[in-house]
């Protein structure tokens, strides 16, 4: 194989990865480049010089030894790792993302958590297991309709819970930096908020659900003063980052009873440690980290790599494009 003559497209995803004929449909698209597989970091640093191309689970730690590296597809919609490696930031590739292609999964996830809190299915399945007939009081099962969703991090993905929020009979605050005139007019029980609102925002909100990405600005941004906020009959639902959310001062509003439950698909350290308090709580359910997956994840992000692969080659705009420094 002699790597001097060709440029090499990296694809770093593990062979069960792979959709059918992904290799193949990267080869016919790449235009005689050349596909070289694999997730092994000295396999990878074998062909470091004539990388030109990273698709899927790129190494950041490796992206500075590839001097002729143009663009990366990430295999996912968050790049906040990227934050690990000033050295990366700084080297002057294009990164794009898998973004757009979460929404369905993360909102039919937050739904599930939400449910599963509101009907009691957490003490259901205990019960089941000890084959026992649950006896729950109405008061004890509070119903959507009616109440008020605050969303944080309000995008693609922000939007489609927003929608089915409105389905159950919900009213949904939805905060964003930037707010277009256009968003703001969709639908008369949405209305979109700046985020120096939020601790006027809060008190209004019986959900409060973040999806932000983490970067600097966002990390350990919800913290005491958020949950302190917060209705103490509402709940926090976190499928974004762990890293936003002050762990510490959720525990503490969780025990303390400032919020009634957590939600949490992610955690500050993941996998969350044994002795976390958290696993041993009862107005806490627990998912590792799947919500953004869905069953032909990886055939919905290789279209999005082939069809960004075809518009980098015509020398077109590409898809979801990463700000390096913001991370997202």
């Amino acid at each position: 194989m002699n790597h001097q003559k060709k440029k090499i497209i990296l694809l770093a995803l593990s062979p069960d990865r792979i959709p059918r004929d992904g290799l193949e449909k990267l080869k016919k698209a790449g235009e005689g480049r050349e596909i070289f597989a694999a997730t092994d970091k000295r396999k990878i640093e074998s062909i470091s010089d004539y990388i030109e191309i990273g698709i899927g689970e790129i190494p950041f730690s490796l992206i500075s030894k590839m001097p002729n590296l143009k663009w990366v597809q990430l295999w996912m919609a968050g790049a906040d790792h990227l934050q690990l490696y000033p050295e990366v930031k700084a080297h002057p590739f294009i990164l794009t993302s898998a973004s757009g292609m979460h929404g369905h999964q993360l909102t039919e996830h937050i739904f599930s958590l939400l449910l599963a809190w509101g009907r009691s299915l957490k003490k259901a399945i205990a019960a089941q297991k000890r084959h026992e007939w649950l006896q729950i009081k109405a008061p004890e099962l509070p119903v959507l309709w009616g109440k008020t969703m605050l969303i944080l991090g309000y995008g693609t993905i922000g939007e489609a819970t927003a929608l089915a929020a409105v389905a159950f009979g919900m009213n949904v605050i939805g905060i964003r930096r930037h707010v277009p005139a256009a968003l703001q007019a969709k639908n008369e029980k949405i209305r979109i908020e700046s985020p120096v609102k939020i601790l006027h925002l809060l008190p209004e909100a019986d959900v409060v659900v973040n999806i932000l990405p983490l970067t600097p600005e966002t990390r350990n941004s919800f913290g005491r003063r958020e949950f302190e906020a917060m209705k103490s009959s509402a709940v926090y639902i976190n499928v974004g980052r762990g890293a936003t959310t002050d762990e510490g001062a959720m525990i503490k509003a969780l025990k303390e009873g400032f919020i009634s439950g957590a939600l949490l698909d992610v955690t500050e350290t993941e996998p969350l440690p044994p002795d976390s308090p958290l696993w041993d709580m009862e107005n806490v359910i627990i998912t590792g980290h799947y919500a953004g997956l869905r069953e032909g994840y990886d055939d919905m992000a290789l279209e999005i790599a082939l069809d960004n692969l075809g518009r980098y080659i015509r020398g077109e705009p590409l898809r979801n494009l990463v700000d390096k420094n913001a991370g997202y």
